[in-house]
């Protein structure tokens, strides 16, 4: 299976939370719903299309930075400085899979598309360092009955994890292996009644950081042995 990699660079980057209030807080990596934005966006899609999304990465640190947020309540408008917390230097790693003709033209979208790109705020710039297509193949993970690691009949006594990852919870077979629990957008449907409130598709999923070894189960490794956990399941399994 060939699936499309993006080695993507942000100099500063917030993925806020939806019910941060008081202060805006972010995501140490993006969620399905901004990665499906910016693919959506990128395709000019008027309408919802299904992709497979794997998302990993980095950042160097958090900081806090104020800025002015605006309040709207019928016809009078607030403002007042909020706290919003910031990611420097994130390096990510988001492997799209879904039909080939579709991630050919969003390969040649990439690559010609003719203004900036940004995830997260329309301020958070993206630098695309690298795109390509992988290979990507299915690992068996049994600690108990691999001894030796056997790439070539695709099967491993462990992985340790290379970056912190998005892993859905019904995914991940290692029961082991702890993260932070996040409820993540995936995409939305608008609702047919006439307050047009988006209905969206969650993702109960964890954050789990570099360094932990899966010893269980199958996972997903491309052809630089990086790690993908999809947000979608095709024929019953997220892989």
């Amino acid at each position: 299976m060939k699936v499309l990699k993006l080695d993507l660079f942000q100099e500063t980057a917030c993925y806020k939370k939806p019910f941060a209030m008081k202060i805006t807080e972010t995501y140490p990596l993006p969620p399905y719903s901004t990665v499906n934005g910016l693919i959506h966006k990128i395709l000019n899609a008027t309408e919802y299309i299904p992709f497979n999304i794997s998302v990993q990465g980095t950042y160097e640190s958090i900081f806090n930075n104020y800025q002015t947020t605006y309040f709207y309540k019928k016809d009078s408008i607030t403002s007042m400085p909020m706290n919003s917390h910031m990611l420097l230097n994130v390096n990510l790693i988001i492997h799209i899979g879904g039909d080939f003709d579709l991630l050919k033209k969003l390969y040649e979208s990439l690559l010609n598309y003719n203004e900036y790109l940004s995830l997260g705020r329309k301020e958070d710039l993206v630098r695309i360092n690298d795109i390509r297509f992988v290979e990507v193949n299915k690992f068996e993970v049994n600690a108990v009955k691999v001894e030796v690691d056997d790439y070539e009949n695709h099967k491993l006594s462990k992985y340790k994890i290379k970056r912190p990852i998005y892993i859905p919870k019904s995914t991940l077979q290692d029961k082991v292996i702890n993260g932070i629990s996040y409820r993540l957008n995936n995409y939305y449907k608008n609702n047919a009644n006439k307050d047009k409130k988006r209905i969206w598709n969650k993702i109960d999923s964890y954050y789990i950081e570099k360094g932990n070894k899966i010893r269980r189960g199958y996972i997903l490794l491309d052809a630089d042995g990086d790690l993908l956990y999809f947000n979608r399941k095709e024929g019953g399994e997220f892989y």
